[in-house]
């Protein structure tokens, strides 16, 4: 990746920064990643939506990410799914995902602490990137904590 991706992610971390605890007992492992994954996509998507008027429009930026990552993303879904089928069944288990989703596109449709800027530079370095780990690195730096424990919410309220 490029000095100024690290820069913003590195802005991005001290941003986000947050105690995990919550999200590690409703998220683990493998299932954890996955979310994080799932909310790095919606998160360049939505912000993608929202920067598309201005000089940062960035949405073949995540065209491109989306093109290149295809393969690690719709993976993380298929892991989300499953832990969630074990649970909720398998048609609970779309609800529950399509549920978390807008919850999470809610949470980034509003401005959030990255410019659209930083968010295109991201995108684009991702979209370029073959380096193992890169888009898991991201993840891990741009999604904060908190969109996964609302993630988690969502999922347990509905279980009631």
């Amino acid at each position: 990746m490029r000095k100024s991706t690290f820069a913003a992610l590195g802005a991005a971390c001290s941003l986000m920064l947050t105690p995990a605890a919550h999200a590690q007992t409703c998220w683990a492992g493998e299932t954890l990643a996955a979310v994080k994954l799932r909310q790095l996509d919606v998160m360049l998507m939505v912000s993608a939506l929202r920067c598309r008027t201005g000089a940062d429009n960035f949405q073949a930026d995540y065209e491109r990410f989306l093109n290149a990552n295809r393969t690690a993303l719709s993976g993380a879904n298929n892991v989300i799914l499953a832990d969630l089928s074990v649970k909720l069944g398998r048609a609970g288990a779309f609800n529950e995902l399509d549920k978390m989703s807008v919850s999470i596109a809610n949470h980034y449709g509003q401005a959030g602490d990255m410019s659209c800027h930083d968010l295109r530079q991201i995108a684009s370095d991702l979209a370029d990137t073959r380096l193992p780990g890169a888009l898991i690195d991201a993840a891990d730096a741009m999604v904060s904590d908190d969109v996964v424990e609302t993630a988690c919410s969502v999922r347990v309220a509905s279980r009631r």
